[in-house]
């Protein structure tokens, strides 16, 4: 509890601001139920709870020393890049727009629009704490480089999860299928071409991002 705390009081102003727009979210689901008597999208209160998690993580890592234990922050930073993708998939939910009636398309456009953004916004925040953490041990250089290279990765996890339909802990659960499936489809076209339209498409919203990012303590 004494942790959960200290993260909240890390960036209070901005925790605020982020569970407040996760209070709209969803209220809009809720609203939608209530309007439609169906629980169709409610699925993106549990992905906005998967891009809630690497937030927690590199917030949880702001909070203490780096140097205190190697092992145990590396094994954070692989978790963190695992769930990673999560805050960006969300922006692929766009696709159940395709079953919408027209008496509530407007609605579900908010609604997806509103858990993209906030999943989005938590993708970027916590890419942007990654890179500070590192910022004064590695170059301005190899620093963007590693952020490409994880934006470009995230893109490939986006693949995994809209197009193989795997989920992040499948690492664990599901091993040897996704091994294969890795094989398979690692250096394909439309694999890579997926994993990189995706991944500068996150990449430039980071830097973007970077320009207009106000310090709120």
């Amino acid at each position: 509890m004494q942790t959960i705390f200290q993260l909240y009081q890390s960036n209070k102003r901005l925790n605020n601001l982020l569970f407040a727009f996760g209070f709209f979210c969803l209220c809009l689901s809720l609203i939608r139920v209530k309007i439609t008597t169906s629980i169709y999208l409610m699925f993106l209160i549990w992905n906005l709870f998967l891009a809630v998690i690497p937030f927690l993580l590199t917030s949880y890592l702001k909070t203490i020393n780096p140097l205190d234990n190697k092992f145990k922050n590396g094994i954070i930073v692989l978790i963190w890049l695992l769930f990673l993708p999560n805050s960006f998939y969300i922006i692929t939910d766009f696709v159940h727009l395709s079953l919408s009636s027209s008496y509530t398309f407007w609605y579900d456009l908010l609604l997806i629009s509103s858990y993209a953004t906030l999943g989005f916004l938590l993708g970027i925040i916590s890419l942007q704490d990654f890179e500070k953490s590192l910022s004064a041990k590695f170059s301005s250089l190899l620093l963007s480089i590693l952020v490409f290279s994880i934006s470009i990765l995230s893109g490939f996890g986006i693949y995994l999860g809209r197009v193989l339909r795997y989920n992040s802990w499948d690492i664990l659960q599901n091993p040897i299928d996704l091994l294969t499936d890795l094989l398979d489809i690692f250096f394909t076209t439309k694999s890579l071409g997926f994993s990189i339209l995706f991944g500068c498409f996150i990449y430039f919203i980071f830097r973007i991002s970077n320009y207009f990012t106000i310090t709120i303590n």
